[in-house]
């Protein structure tokens, strides 16, 4: 048997309900995590706190619940929390998904199996309300090599559906404090240490869509964190100045366009 941490952070702004459904679907699984790893970004809701100790006390000795005095956001939460995990393996969730029912049991059957990949992710299918409603799926390469070409452009792991060898995370400075590209620059740093990464073929999350998503990836701040994130792959030679500059081109006139513009592209375009 493989033993598996799962990490969740939560913040204040969570919706309670879409709380309990998360947590819910990782007690449903056919193959339990270890230990659950919640870190309380910051002071919470009554709300949040009592779905939190509810299944907390149902459960006795599952649960690892990490609380933050301040909000830092996720980078800073889900690097406390990495820290605290006993297992070997790390699994991701975040606070408004939902987990195939055999996600885990899927995942470590794999990882057995493939004992030399330092992370294993899936594919995704969004939804609004329910499973199922909007049809809409990220699929993203599947092999190594083409999660390494990928990463030259884009984020090419679905973050809420990985499973990774914490000590690779660690090696490399896990998760950086920014409030931006938390996940997406831990893969870099992975990937450019010599980590193998593969993802499976198959949809093992359901992703809630919505929050703002898209309107919170915009503004001057974020632009300049995307275009230093991108400087730096080119200093390190993951990619050439020649694609630096046209990748900040192309990120630049992307924030430029209206809110309701980039959800159309999102969902019709990076969407399958």
């Amino acid at each position: 048997m493989l033993d598996f941490s799962v990490l969740m952070p939560v913040y204040i702004k969570e919706n309670p309900e879409y709380l309990k459904l998360a947590i819910q679907s990782l007690l449903e699984q056919t193959v339990l995590p270890s230990e659950i790893v919640i870190v309380e970004d910051g002071p919470l809701t009554p709300a949040l706190h009592e779905v939190i100790n509810t299944f907390a006390l149902a459960h006795p000795g599952k649960f690892n619940i990490i609380q933050l005095s301040d909000n830092h956001g996720m980078g800073y939460a889900m690097d406390t929390g990495l820290q605290q995990c006993k297992c070997d393996y790390v699994a991701r969730m975040d606070s408004d998904d939902i987990a195939r029912k055999d996600r885990f049991e899927i995942q470590t059957a794999f990882l057995k199996k493939h004992p030399e990949i330092d992370l294993l992710g899936s594919y995704i299918e969004e939804f609004s309300t329910n499973p199922g409603d909007l049809n809409r799926f990220r699929k993203v390469p599947v092999t190594h090599d083409d999660i390494l070409a990928f990463a030259r452009y884009r984020n090419p792991i679905n973050h809420m559906t990985v499973m990774f060898k914490k000590k690779k995370a660690l090696e490399v400075g896990s998760y950086w404090h920014k409030r931006v590209l938390e996940d997406y620059n831990l893969w870099y740093k992975m990937l450019k240490n010599g980590c193998k990464m593969h993802n499976l073929p198959d949809i093992l999350m359901y992703a809630r869509v919505g929050n703002n998503m898209v309107g919170r990836r915009r503004g001057i701040k974020y632009i300049k964190e995307e275009l230093h994130f991108f400087g730096t792959m080119a200093d390190d030679k993951f990619i050439t100045r020649r694609e630096y500059y046209t990748h900040s081109a192309a990120r630049i006139a992307m924030k430029m366009l209206p809110t309701s513009v980039l959800n159309f592209l999102y969902s019709k375009l990076l969407r399958r």
